[in-house]
């Protein structure tokens, strides 16, 4: 009777405990209130819905992102391509929006790829009601669910100042893409206008998913000739479906890589980006081969700037120029300068060198020449300069405080660090 009594008992603290978790997710918002376009029903398979994951008010950033769980179009894989990966979202400040779109076989292509423009549409139109800004909302999808944000991006709708309907006042294109293990083909015919307007994209897969990874890398390669920037990374293993990968110690690394990529596209913040340009001088002579890491100390979410010294072209040595899609924010940084090299003449500045490799690409190379370089080859000290990495964290050794400098728009910095 007893172990009865304790069964039950367990069954009943299972249902309750289910409906515990259940009660803990938000409300789905219909995107049609009055009926979705096309609908063949009356169930919730027939009405188009996002779920809002918002992270408290002192961790939010201002950015959103479209949650796509993947399903082959035929279920949807809500809770480990979508509440987790929004839960997670919302932890690191992003206000998450998870998608429920139309399946076939009820549905086709069209009804899911206008579920997701307007699930677009209606962030943008709610941006101050959630703070979030409308020019930063992203989309994360999952195998199929990659393939429909892919399509929203292809397939833009701009808004429409005059529509009666206020949600198609904004457009639908995504700000950013997150594709993991799933992509649709760039159209063969893509309007160039629509092709200039594509945006930054990060790709997820593994080697292992022989399914996404052949696709996968042949829109990377499409990207890259139509100079939309992207970033992939593709692992080596890993099955198909396995979404953030929360807790693996390998693929579990994605999100993070991922995070720190919309941190250094700018999407974590609303300050605008400049250009930088400065100089860089240790000991009073100018940094030769070296990385620069500016570090934003007023505002965690800015993007990082980070500058590599190869000596290279014919300008002043140690001047550094940061485009604008690499450039800071406003605000005070942290300097830390790392010098690789004490001993370092880029091929690119060494008027011998650039002559004798001119001749070289032009096929024009002869046998004097040929001994000539190879004299030069010999007489040129190629030993080791430096015995490790040398980190400038202070501006003197003897510092208490960390190197930190104000930059602003339109005017120079100027780097200098101290080894004594």
């Amino acid at each position: 009777m007893l172990k009865r009594q304790a069964g039950i008992l367990l069954i009943l603290m299972f249902f309750i405990a289910q409906h515990i978790t259940a009660q803990q997710l938000p409300s789905p918002i219909l995107l049609w209130p009055q009926g979705a376009p096309g609908a063949s029903g009356t169930t919730d398979e027939d009405k188009p819905a996002i779920t809002p994951f918002v992270p408290e008010g002192n961790k939010r950033n201002g950015a959103a992102i479209l949650v796509v769980p993947g399903g082959g179009f035929t279920i949807r894989a809500v809770d480990h391509e979508g509440v987790l990966v929004a839960q997670w979202l919302k932890d690191h400040g992003i206000t998450a929006f998870l998608l429920r779109y139309r399946l076939r076989p009820i549905y086709e292509r069209e009804h899911w790829l206008k579920d997701g423009q307007r699930a677009m549409q209606y962030i943008r139109s709610h941006a101050s009601e959630y703070n979030i800004a409308p020019e930063r909302v992203g989309a994360v999808g999952f195998s199929a669910g990659a393939n429909l944000i892919a399509d929203l991006a292809f397939n833009p709708v701009a808004g429409q100042a005059d529509a009666k309907d206020p949600l198609d006042r904004f457009n639908t294109q995504p700000n950013f893409l997150i594709l993991s293990y799933g992509s649709a083909p760039m159209p063969p015919t893509m309007d160039g206008k629509v092709q200039a307007g594509l945006p930054p994209v990060f790709m997820f897969s593994t080697t292992e998913d022989a399914g996404s990874i052949k696709g996968m890398s042949e829109l990377y390669a499409g990207l890259v000739q139509a100079n939309v920037p992207a970033e992939a990374h593709f692992f080596r293993n890993g099955v198909h479906g396995s979404g953030f990968a929360i807790g693996d110690p390998v693929l579990g690394a994605w999100p993070d890589l991922m995070l720190t990529w919309v941190q250094a596209g700018g999407f974590l913040t609303n300050k605008q980006r400049f250009a930088l340009n400065g100089i860089v001088k240790l000991d009073g002579t100018p940094l030769l081969r070296g990385i620069i890491v500016l570090t934003n100390v007023e505002d965690p979410n800015a993007p990082p700037v980070v500058v590599y010294m190869t000596n290279t072209g014919t300008g002043e040595l140690g001047r550094f120029s940061v485009p604008l899609n690499q450039g800071p924010v406003a605000g005070k940084y942290k300097v830390v300068v790392r010098q690789e090299a004490t001993r370092w003449t880029s091929n690119s500045r060494d008027p011998f060198m650039i002559k004798m490799m001119d001749k070289q690409r032009n096929n024009n190379l002869t046998d004097a020449d040929r001994k000539e370089w190879s004299e030069y080859l010999r007489k040129r000290d190629l030993s080791p300069s430096i015995d490790n990495q040398k980190v400038f964290a202070r501006q003197r050794p003897g510092d208490k405080v960390e190197y930190i400098v104000d930059i602003k728009e339109g005017k120079d910095v100027v780097l200098e660090v101290f080894s004594r």
